[in-house]
């Protein structure tokens, strides 16, 4: 299997901070997203780096206790996931590499769920039930933004955003999604439109 969420652009750690205050101006106060995404950030942040990098990203995101299935403030994701990537970056060939390892790292939180469970069992022989669940999915997580899917071809397609977070960390979280469907030959690409639209591509053997 093929495991490669690529993104189309990438950008100096000069733009990261500007690029950060437009996405939080783009956020309203009621956009939310689900704890368990926080969690992963964390954990992950934990894992690949150390107790120090944590603490950055702790008091980046103003505290460092978020329960699964709670909803918490899109912006507070955002200073979340921009301070985990700067950690991530050298591991990971930098920020959009590290917002897509972000990315991959978060599906399985929402795959043990029960919601998660739920479209695992869908797939069976027809993975692509599963791709079609994933508007669905994506209302469960988030308060925030838009997501539909178009299909090109029977094992292809695209799935379009709108969504203040950066595309890269969407295509990973799709790559993953093929991974644990065990689709040969998967691949996922994010093209990003505009600041907050973007589109990513997907495909598989």
């Amino acid at each position: 299997m093929s495991n490669t969420p690529t993104a189309q652009s990438s950008q100096g750690s000069s733009t990261v901070q500007h690029e950060l205050e437009q996405r939080l101006g783009a956020v309203g106060a009621k956009d939310t997203t689900r704890g368990f995404l926080f969690g992963a950030a964390l954990d992950l942040v934990r894992t690949e780096v150390g107790p120090d990098a944590l603490k950055r990203c702790v008091e980046a995101a103003g505290s460092g206790n978020f329960t699964a299935f709670f909803s918490y403030p899109v912006s507070t994701f955002l200073k979340l996931t921009y301070a985990a990537a700067r950690e991530l970056s050298p591991k990971h060939g930098g920020f959009d590499g590290a917002m897509q390892h972000l990315g991959l790292r978060v599906a399985p939180r929402f795959l043990e769920s029960t919601t998660g469970k739920m479209l695992l069992s869908l797939v069976g022989k027809e993975p692509k039930r599963l791709i079609d669940s994933m508007p669905s999915a994506y209302k469960t997580a988030w308060d925030h933004g838009t997501c539909s899917l178009t299909w090109s071809g029977p094992k292809s397609g695209r799935i379009d955003y709108v969504n203040a977070v950066p595309g890269a960390y969407f295509a990973g979280s799709l790559m993953q999604i093929l991974n644990a469907a065990q689709l040969k030959g998967s691949r996922a690409t994010v093209r990003q439109k505009s600041l907050t639209e973007f589109s990513v591509e997907f495909s598989w053997e």
